[in-house]
């Protein structure tokens, strides 16, 4: 088969077009950024010249009501100093009631005042324009600082009616919320040297009605205020911040550097406010006047939204104009360019499929109506069949091998019907090696004649051979699933038995035959089937792995205990395709471990006998015991003039107090170790329980001349204990600690609460130290350390009993040798919550 190519057309040059419709683009959108500029230049002029000119309208207002305040308080400060020049306090001092008639006068000149009123330095009340408030005792410190002589101070603002809302008495009548006045105070000098104090009271309505005409309609805030950042009055939307006035930035950055400013920042309105401030010129207040920010821009926005409207559809409509002329030009240039593209297209494709020809992976072959080939792609040589001779003439049933050249043979037959016709062949390689190709033909019709066959021809040997080793693996599995000696069955996902091994059929009593295909409440006890049910549905929606037991029927009819484990199992895609299944017959281990727990309960039931019986023998013995040692008691009395008895009777009482210790010592580990002993648990500070120990040990320690080093920290130690138990496992561990210590040594104890809070306590000492092979032994019953058997040592119960008492409270106690010499015990406490209560030994 040959392929013949034509050249190419050579595109033919399109710049001016596309030159033209490029300028078009840039002219327009440069057109357009230019006039976005212009309107965004100009509207950002507007809106600095609005800001600025409600900067200084702001400014203007803040000027005219500072003018407005100064003059108010002068007036008030004013009548003060025309009073006390007058000498009216003077005789105000001889006789109130005199006083009160003159400063009800001067009251009716000043209709910004609440009152006016003369006060002592003590704070009483000496004459009022109201006869009800005379001698009045109120709190002079809440009129803020006081002035000096002939000096004025303005006080805070103060909430109530009057001057009676200061006074120091109970009962007072609580003022209507937003009630209160301004205290103007001058001291006044008089000829007895006395403390006196003019003080008007001043309506801080009447600065904030003038406040209020000036801003209202222009939509502006304002304020009056201390220099300290006191309010005292304001108009308009004001929201006080939680820590005063003092915290905004004219009292932190302007004041009192500057008299009058202006600024866009926080103001009483909240953040960004344009805001204006002034000083006045005589007295201690300052003047704000802001607006929100965000209001000036609104009104900006109003004013320009038709003019940025009118850019912005200007520019949007030079640009529409300017890519339609470009969009034009190009479909223009892309016509130009498609039709020298498409036969360019054609010659690049007549090229390519020669070359695909040549490079295919499968063999491509053309062959006459008899069957011998005219055409072969280059993959033939690849595959180094019969060297480097082309197979060109040959006829195709000859190139394979003889066990295929019939089935090759068949594939030419009866090609009028033109429908293709496939078969497998194998051909022998020169180096010896075996292809098996899947072989495809079609054949070539001209006017209902067969003129030739196209064929291909795929190498399918490693998917043979990896079908093979497919199919050995599947045996290889199945074998293995016969041979298995769990029951296994497997299920898809609605139930229906899929498959099923030999044990399954052997353990069941049922043939694969008569179940496969059947849902398992098919044959399944109705009981069973339910279990698998729930397992089934568990799985589906959790996944995983189900293990669980129950009863199963087996084939000879008797329930047996069964393990069964389920799973999902998935394709390669991680869709559920089924449930495999396996059973374990756990009937033996179940019957052990019955056997297992009647011999345990049998050892328990003896070992409580046993502890029984100690704790009965140990009460016995005491009685003897308690005979012996007042005898011997008595005879110690009594022998005190014969030395020789006295010293046997004493080593008979010694002898007794030590069976009596071992006797307790047995009946405390009996009890222990029974289940009739019972803790009554307390919620105490453990300290409390510690130091009356410690002095009960005090003489042992003078007596070997121990030093102790007691350290239980400033915080509770508080734990849920038995306090009489716990006292015995501080004394016994503590007892070891001085019995095992040399002379003149130290021990020392230390207590603290961890960060899981729990109380761990430390016990050291300075012994010879503990084996590490016995840190552990020395807790059990009737054993001792080695380093102690010399008969120093006790009945070795001592720490056996402190192991029990702590494991019935929680806790535990280990020891730990410790350098250069000494042995540490650590007793840990779990932190406790609940409530009292008896904890049962078991």
């Amino acid at each position: 088969m040959f392929i013949t190519s034509r050249s190419p057309l050579r595109r033919m040059p399109s710049f001016s077009i596309r030159q033209l419709s490029t300028v078009a683009l840039l002219s327009g959108v440069l057109l357009t950024l230019g006039v976005g500029l212009a309107t965004t230049w100009v509207a950002s002029t507007d809106r600095n010249q609005l800001i600025q000119a409600d900067r200084e309208k702001a400014e203007l207002l803040a000027r005219m009501l500072e003018d407005q305040t100064t003059r108010t308080m002068d007036s008030a400060f004013f009548v003060l100093a025309t009073l006390a020049e007058s000498r009216v306090f003077e005789d105000i001092i001889e006789s109130p009631s005199r006083g009160d008639e003159a400063l009800k006068h001067a009251l009716l000149g000043v209709p910004f005042m609440r009152g006016l009123l003369v006060i002592n330095g003590e704070g009483r009340i000496l004459a009022s324009n109201s006869s009800d408030e005379l001698g009045i005792q109120i709190d002079m410190r809440r009129l803020g600082p006081l002035p000096a002589d002939d000096k004025n101070a303005i006080g805070p603002l103060i909430a109530g009616r009057g001057i009676s809302s200061l006074a120091s008495v109970t009962g007072k009548i609580a003022a209507p919320k937003g009630l209160g006045f301004i205290p103007l105070l001058r001291k006044l000098k008089t000829l007895n040297q006395q403390s006196v104090y003019a003080v008007g009271l001043l309506n801080p309505d009447a600065l904030a009605n003038i406040q209020q005409l000036a801003v209202e309609k222009a939509g502006y805030s304002s304020a009056v205020a201390t220099y300290k950042g006191e309010f005292l009055a304001g108009a308009g939307t004001i929201t006080l911040p939680t820590s005063g006035m003092q915290s905004l930035p004219i009292f932190q950055e302007h004041l009192p550097a500057r008299e009058h400013a202006s600024f866009i920042g926080r103001g009483l309105g909240g953040e960004q406010q344009i805001v204006a401030f002034r000083v006045s010129r005589t007295h201690p207040v300052v003047i704000v006047v802001e607006e929100p920010r965000a209001l000036a821009l609104s009104r900006w926005l109003d004013d320009s939204v038709g003019y940025l409207w009118l850019g912005g559809g200007a520019c949007a409509l030079m640009l529409l104009l300017s890519l339609v002329a470009w969009r034009g030009l190009r479909l223009r240039e892309s016509a130009q360019l498609l039709a020298e593209d498409a036969q360019n297209r054609i010659a690049q494709s007549e090229r390519e499929l020669a070359v695909l020809m040549q490079s295919v992976q499968e063999v491509i072959f053309r062959t006459d109506e008899s069957g011998h080939i005219t055409f072969v792609n280059a993959q033939w040589i690849a595959l180094g069949s019969h060297g480097q001779t082309s197979p060109v003439g040959r006829p195709l049933h000859e190139l394979v091998e003889p066990r295929s050249q019939q089935s090759v043979a068949q594939l030419f037959q009866n090609g009028a019907s033109g429908k293709a016709r496939h078969c497998q062949a194998s051909v022998r390689l020169d180096d010896g090696r075996r292809k098996l190709f899947d072989m495809a033909l079609v054949p070539l019709l001209h006017e209902g004649q067969v003129v030739g066959f196209a064929g291909s021809a795929v190498d399918v040997t490693e998917r043979w051979i990896a079908q093979q080793k497919l199919r050995s693996e599947l045996e290889f599995r199945g074998l293995l699933l016969e041979m298995n000696p769990l029951p296994i069955s497997m299920t898809d996902m609605d139930g229906r038995l899929l498959l099923v091994n030999r044990a399954w059929e052997e353990y069941k009593g049922r043939r694969r035959k008569d179940v496969i295909g059947l849902r398992l409440q098919d044959f399944l006890p109705s009981e069973e089937a339910v279990v698998h049910e729930a397992a089934d549905q568990q799985l589906k929606r959790e996944r995983g792995t189900v293990r669980f037991e129950t009863r199963v029927l087996n084939g000879n009819q008797s329930w047996r205990d069964t393990r069964v484990t389920k799973a999902i199992v998935a394709d390669s895609e991680g869709v559920s395709t089924g449930i495999l299944c396996t059973l374990m017959d756990v009937s033996d281990f179940r019957e052990a471990e019955r056997v297992t727990r009647e011999a345990r309960d049998s050892a328990e039931e003896a070992s409580r006998s046993k502890s029984e019986f100690v704790a009965n023998m140990s009460h016995e013995l005491r009685t003897p015991l308690q005979s012996i040692m007042g005898f011997s008691e008595l005879g110690m009395y009594r022998a005190k003039a014969h030395p020789a008895f006295a010293a046997m009777f004493e080593d008979v009482h010694r002898a007794g107090e030590r069976m009596l210790s071992l006797v307790n010592d047995l009946l405390d580990v009996a009890k222990l170790e029974s289940t009739v002993g019972t803790f009554h648990l307390e919620k105490v500070d453990l300290r409390g329980v510690i130091r009356p120990v410690l002095r009960e040990l005090q003489p042992l320690l003078a007596q070997r001349r121990l030093l102790l080093d007691l350290n239980l920290g400033d915080a509770p130690l508080t734990a849920k204990v038995d306090p009489v138990r716990f006292e015995q496992v501080i004394r016994n561990v503590v007892a070891n600690a001085i019995k095992f210590s040399p002379e003149e040594s130290q021990i020392q104890i230390h207590a603290r609460v961890d960060s899981q809070g729990q109380i761990r306590i430390a016990v050291g000492d300075s012994c010879p130290g503990i084996p590490p092979f016995e840190l552990t032994t020395i807790f059990e019953a009737f054993k001792q350390s080695s380093t102690t058997k010399d008969g120093s040592g006790g009945t070795g119960l001592g720490l056996a009993i402190c192991k029990k008492i702590l494991e019935a409270l929680g806790g535990q106690i280990y020891a730990e040798n410790r350098q250069p010499h000494g042995a540490v015990f650590h007793i840990t406490l779990p932190a406790r919550t609940s409530d009292t209560m008896p904890a049962e030994l078991n």
